[in-house]
């Protein structure tokens, strides 16, 4: 347990490194830095640690006594601190009871990812942003497949129509096992794929709507013939400055990003499970 400990402090502590260095040499290229950035921007603004912390239910409505009922009970904590105006860093973590099949305690993997705001801007309200995060494998599965690590790039492009924030981000994502095939099937190694989200708010209520469309390649270089997809809808109302509820419909399970809370991975959905869940989150 000593050394499973020891192994996860130095993959978070290559993540750390690798995404700082990832995003310097982004900040380096004047190209892609607008004309408006002072020099205030760049300053540290000191040690600010917010975050969420969500409990949540979710079924996909089957009958408890059918074999098909699935029911879990997750709870899932974002943190995130400023370094300075232009970037973030993100820490995620979080881990689900099942109710049905394998009853019992499950973890999630957990992330690291390091954000870069505004890289470019465009228009009256486009930005192009870049992220990159890391995952420490802290779920079975993963463990399962003696997965190391795994890094993540985004390129999110975010802008406003009429009064709603749309986002499109192309991603890819590669993979560090141990080996490259587990329990006799072959192992992915390349995932890439592109998230669409249309968010709108107004007064306390928010709502909004994400489809996530992605492959995978396997380390033999096997393509999947299809594309794998997801649909993700949402209504929250916000019931004070720290707490918040949510109703949520998902062709496939969970999948929100790190600035929303669960992790969700492509190679995790499965199109035939739609999922309903309802949230409470803490924020502070």
């Amino acid at each position: 347990m000593q050394n499973t400990h020891s192994y996860c402090v130095r993959i978070a502590a290559l993540a750390i490194s690798s995404l700082f260095s990832l995003s310097s040499m982004a900040a380096e290229n004047p190209e892609q830095m607008t004309e408006g950035i002072s020099q205030k921007n760049t300053e540290i603004v000191g040690f600010k640690l917010a975050g969420d912390l969500t409990f949540g239910y979710d079924s996909n409505i089957y009958d408890k006594d059918d074999h098909r009922s699935v029911r879990n009970l997750s709870w899932d904590l974002s943190l995130n601190s400023p370094i300075n105006k232009q970037y973030k860093v993100y820490f995620l973590t979080g881990a689900y009871r099942a109710l049905e099949d394998e009853t019992g305690d499950f973890w999630n993997d957990s992330l690291i990812k390091l954000k870069r705001y505004s890289v470019y801007n465009f228009g009256e309200s486009g930005t192009i942003d870049l992220s990159g995060q890391v995952t420490i494998p802290t779920s079975e599965a993963s463990r399962d497949d003696d997965l190391q690590t795994a890094l993540r790039i985004d390129l999110p492009v975010g802008f406003k129509v009429w009064e709603a924030d749309i986002s499109v981000s192309p991603r890819i994502k590669k993979n560090f096992h141990q080996y490259k095939t587990a329990g006799g099937r072959a192992l992915t190694e390349w995932i890439y794929s592109l998230s669409m989200a249309a968010d709108y708010s107004r007064n306390k209520f928010s709502t909004g709507v994400s489809v996530l469309v992605g492959n995978t390649v396997s380390y033999q270089g096997t393509r999947r013939d299809s594309f794998d997809y997801e649909v993700y809808s949402y209504v929250e109302y916000q019931f004070s400055d720290v707490l918040s509820g949510s109703l949520s419909a998902s062709t496939s399970g969970f999948y929100t990003d790190a600035e929303r809370g669960n992790l969700g991975d492509l190679e995790l959905l499965d199109s035939d499970k739609a999922i309903f869940g309802a949230d409470i989150s803490l924020s502070f």
